[in-house]
């Protein structure tokens, strides 16, 4: 089965975040690009593409640079895509690790919206609160 066009944009963007080139992430989205981050944790909140940077430095300070996210499934159409995912990182010298997902939507070959839907709420506010 052939891979849809939107797939293989998720996967470069999931890889430019993994090399840590933000600008190249940030450049595959529309400037009207919101990214929402969910529960009560300190970097809960909507980013646009000019704070998308501040977010990533929070949550790379936090793990102390050790925060990786690898995609474990990619689907897409033309208009949504769903990323699966396992996060890792370490805090306060634990490992952490827990799936989540993102749910995304495409206008016209851009990312235009991110958010984060994590298996478990309760796990994501433990590891990052």
């Amino acid at each position: 089965m052939e891979i849809h066009p939107s797939e293989k944009l998720l996967k470069e963007l999931y890889d430019r975040f993994a090399r840590g080139d933000i600008a190249g992430v940030i450049a595959m989205c529309d400037e009207s690009m919101v990214y929402k981050v969910p529960g009560s944790i300190p970097t809960s909140g909507a980013y646009s593409n000019h704070t998308f940077g501040k977010l990533v430095d929070m949550t790379m300070q936090m793990s102390n640079r050790t925060f990786r996210e690898p995609p474990v499934d990619i689907i897409a159409n033309d208009s949504h895509g769903v990323v699966l995912l396992i996060h890792s990182l370490e805090r306060n010298g634990k490992h952490i690790e827990y799936r989540t997902s993102h749910r995304w939507t495409i206008r016209n070959g851009k990312f235009v919206a991110w958010e984060e839907y994590s298996g478990s709420e309760e796990e994501f506010n433990k590891a990052w609160s």
